[in-house]
């Protein structure tokens, strides 16, 4: 399995909706807390707000980058780090399941990670999303008490169902 990894383009976009709508269905479906398939579906990720957030991370400047690793020409998996403050901020890290576990992730996050610059980096997480967080904890990750937790909610779900979510950090100093 050879794994090539470069920087995104923004003819990336197609692959990339797909490669986030079926890790969203993959790590965040939750029928105890409501969560569906349906809340990931490709039709949610199709709409016109989402497919503005998702090509915003296919920009490349010198406070952003987004690394995307193929198996061929086959999108298999992301990662987009952006500088905010004295801090950068881990966003959009999916590799697909059926590729988990064969060191894609770990090979997108040591780009990543040298693109921070040895300060501190923050994320966002669904709570309910316990193999990723234990996955950041292995990595060094702490839960970020002091900023406490808030409500995910889309624009494209029923109303009243949110999702809770929780920040983390790695910090670096």
């Amino acid at each position: 399995m050879r794994v090539s990894i470069r920087l995104s383009r923004k003819s990336d976009i197609r692959q990339y909706t797909k490669l986030l709508q079926r890790t969203y269905q993959d790590a965040y479906t939750s029928e105890k807390l409501g969560l569906t398939k349906d809340c990931f579906s490709m039709k949610v990720f199709s709409t016109p707000d989402t497919q503005k957030y998702l090509k915003s991370s296919l920009i490349i400047n010198k406070k952003q980058k987004t690394w995307l690793a193929f198996i061929g020409k086959k999108l298999v998996g992301s990662i987009t780090m952006t500088e905010s403050g004295k801090e950068f901020e881990l966003r959009g890290f999916y590799v697909s399941p059926q590729h988990q576990g064969k060191g894609i992730g770990k090979q997108l996050w040591i780009l990543a990670k040298d693109f921070a610059k040895r300060k501190d980096i923050i994320l966002d997480i669904y709570a309910h999303n316990k193999r990723t967080i234990s996955m950041y904890k292995k990595w060094g990750f702490v839960i970020d008490r002091k900023k406490g937790v808030f409500y995910r909610h889309w624009p494209e779900w029923p109303e009243g169902l949110k999702a809770k979510c929780i920040y983390m950090c790695l910090n670096r100093k």
